[in-house]
């Protein structure tokens, strides 16, 4: 049976809800990873890190998915939202 628009769109709101908690699972995860790298005096950002987990990430790209491109640009966004919730750290009440 053909899928309605209406259930399409439900489908696309819980897969935005499930992507929205994973983002802010792996934000929460990302401080706890700040707050252990400045408590062992290991700095913050690991450009090195970045390049392995983006390519592994990148490694298999579906054919009915984002484009490798596409797909690269929003870890890259997601990566540094990453960083700079990790460099805002101190004094941040959430």
């Amino acid at each position: 049976a053909d899928p309605t628009l209406a259930q399409l769109r439900h489908e696309m709101d819980a897969l935005n809800a499930r992507l929205v908690e994973l983002l802010h699972a792996r934000g929460r995860l990302c401080r706890a990873i700040g707050a252990w790298k400045a408590h062992h005096g290991v700095a913050a950002a690991d450009p090195a890190r970045e390049a392995t987990m983006l390519a592994a990430l990148l490694q298999e790209t579906p054919a009915d998915g984002y484009s490798r491109q596409q797909l690269e640009v929003i870890l890259r966004a997601v990566f540094a939202a990453s960083r700079a919730r990790v460099a805002g750290m101190d004094g941040v009440v959430d």
